[in-house]
């Protein structure tokens, strides 16, 4: 008996042992194979359902790729060992080609980016183009055959020149997304976009390495920018112009759309002007090399209605923003104070903001929503309210090129200040509230826009982009002195000042005979008409043929009503006005439609002349 129970006792311990060893065995089993899937994570844990061996990434001979290796060992084994693996995550079955790479970079730029790690590093083992497709080590039975595969060859080589690619490795956190202001909080991407387990964006965060259902093993399908607007939210970029355009390319002219790209604007979003990979031009990914064709592609009557290209192309027009001439000096964070002097599209035209749409009041109007300002007072603004605004972020604090007046200042700013004794009604109503001899639809209380003297010659497309006339002018000015008066010669002052009332002559007046007056010049005032003013515009500029320009600044005056700042010298540095023989050079008011002039103009002294 005692024998039998300790023959059951000790079979039951045996029992009881075997079982422990099989459940611990399969405890051990569970703990390896989540730390399995930890190490090929993000490649395998959630990718299981990837059918890798159809796609491109399968180098086996059986392969549907062009670049496979001769040797049959499997589809996993040519990017992952299960023994014996270099590094250890994810388990990786290829050396890395030991190569400094060199980094994408920009002057916007708040993350920080370093060398490639983690999976971006194992991706580029083949995609820099370096090693060959066979450096996998096969080991073990059943891995037959002869390395045959080269390094990678073709449009699929990024190479060791990371310049031209988004950045990748580096960490996206809560604190980058605060910092850069308009990327989405990383706890709110979605699960097809992935940051390593660091927290890192790699190439993975894109790319599915094991599934190809979607051109270039993207995670998500990215027409209208869907990939890219997954971390990149921009302000108003869902309502603009390049978002929402059902515009197509005509078929003229240089094709505009990304290889493999959609037929419209709207349905390419983000790829009509950027490349993730191989960009024209590195900083911000632009397609294009040259920077105004990233604009000047579309806008060119080919997809944008509005052939705006041809404004700045070599067409007879004299003046214009010479966008070609200082490319890739604008950054979307310069100061305008400090900034080397350039001009380029996006300096008055926000891409991911800009829409068709017209402004009230002399607001900003849609093509120049959301771009930065500087005010009359030279307060800098982020998204300008004001036409002028946008203007003045360049002419408002910088010396620009033109006459040399009495006051020499040349910022435009100033001058349209409130601050000024006088000015252009831009930034607001005129002071001279009693203002008269303007044309039909023009009060002294009406404000207009820099565009409604600086503007295209031809009428359309509108915009200072270029004109016939300079500078940027809509219609003629003639600032040079003399000059003979004409309907044409002053016609940017006659689209408001009302001619026949500013240079109605007295009765009796005699036609020079160097310049025969038009007739309406030659005519007494009409029966109850009012003149402009009591100064005698007709001597000066009929009879003496002085320019408007030589008395008046078309901006304003810091100093003077009326917009008097006389003309020291000419664009060409040409003297004009200049002190009388006791020295003086000024302008007085002494009453309404009343002042005196002190100076040498024409070589006449003037010394408190009045009118």
């Amino acid at each position: 008996m005692i024998v039998a129970l300790h023959t059951r006792s000790a079979s039951a311990r045996k029992d009881r042992d075997w079982r422990g060893r099989r459940v611990r065995a399969q405890a051990k089993l569970a703990i390896l194979a989540g730390i399995v899937s930890i190490l090929l994570w993000p490649w395998a844990a959630a990718d299981a359902r990837g059918n890798v061996a159809a796609t491109d990434h399968n180098l086996s001979p059986s392969g549907k790729g062009t670049q496979k290796d001769g040797r049959a060992g499997g589809t996993c084994v040519y990017c992952h060992a299960p023994h014996n693996a270099v590094p250890s995550s994810p388990l990786w079955n290829r050396p890395s080609s030991g190569v400094t790479y060199q980094l994408y970079s920009s002057a916007s730029m708040q993350a920080s980016v370093d060398q490639p790690t983690g999976s971006s590093r194992l991706c580029l083992s083949c995609h820099d183009g370096i090693l060959a497709l066979s450096s996998a080590r096969l080991v073990g039975p059943g891995h037959s055959g002869t390395a045959t595969a080269q390094p990678m060859t073709g449009k699929n080589v990024i190479g060791t020149d990371l310049r031209a690619s988004h950045p990748i490795s580096f960490t996206y956190d809560t604190a980058l997304a605060a910092k850069v202001g308009e990327l989405v909080e990383p706890n709110l991407l979605p699960s097809t976009v992935r940051l390593d387990s660091t927290g890192q964006l790699q190439c993975t965060s894109c790319h599915d390495p094991h599934e190809d259902t979607l051109p270039n093993f993207l995670r998500m399908d990215n027409s209208q920018g869907a990939l890219c607007t997954t971390c990149h939210r921009l302000p108003l970029w869902s309502s603009s112009s390049h978002a929402t355009s059902t515009a197509t390319w005509n078929g003229s002219g240089t094709n505009p759309w990304p290889p493999g790209g959609n037929p419209s604007v709207a349905a390419n979003g983000c790829n009509n002007c950027h490349r993730s990979h191989g960009a024209g031009h590195g900083e911000w990914l632009l397609a294009r090399a040259d920077e105004p064709e990233n604009c000047t592609i579309c806008h060119s009557g080919t997809v944008a209605k509005k052939n705006i290209g041809a404004e700045f192309a070599a067409s007879g027009k004299v003046s214009r923003h010479p966008i070609d001439a200082a490319q890739w000096t604008h950054a979307p964070n310069e100061n305008s104070a400090s900034m080397p002097r350039h001009v380029t599209c996006v300096d008055c035209h926000d891409p991911h903001q800009a829409k068709a749409a017209t402004a009230a009041d002399k607001a900003v109007p849609g093509p120049l929503q959301g771009v930065a300002g500087l005010s009359a007072t030279g307060t800098r603004i982020a998204s300008a309210s004001s036409e002028y605004q946008v203007c003045l972020k360049c002419h408002g604090e910088s010396s620009m090129p033109g006459p040399i007046r009495v006051d020499r200042s040349r910022n435009i700013g100033d001058k349209l200040s409130t601050g000024s004794t006088s000015y252009h009604p831009i930034v607001t109503a005129a002071r001279n509230a009693s203002a008269r001899g303007l044309v039909k639809g023009y009060l002294a209380t009406s404000v207009i826009g820099c565009i409604d003297c600086h503007n295209n010659s031809d009428g359309t497309p509108r915009g200072p982009h270029a004109s016939r006339y300079a500078p940027i002018l809509e219609r003629n000015y003639v600032a040079t002195d003399p000059s003979v008066e004409s309907p044409a010669t002053y016609a940017i002052c006659y689209k408001c000042h009302d001619r026949d009332n500013l240079l109605s002559a007295p009765a009796a007046a005699p036609a020079t005979p160097t310049a025969p007056r038009p007739r309406s010049a030659l005519l007494p005032p009409r029966i109850g008409a009012q003149r402009g003013s009591g100064f005698p515009h007709w001597l000066h500029v009929v009879k003496n043929q002085t320019s408007c320009a030589v008395c008046h600044d078309a901006h304003g005056s810091r100093k003077n009503a009326h917009l008097i700042d006389f003309m020291a010298r000419d664009a060409t540095g040409n003297p004009v006005v200049s002190a009388n023989s006791t020295g003086r050079l000024d302008y007085a008011v002494t009453g309404q439609g009343q002042g005196t002039c002190s100076l040498k103009c024409h070589g006449r002294d003037h010394s408190a002349l009045g009118y």
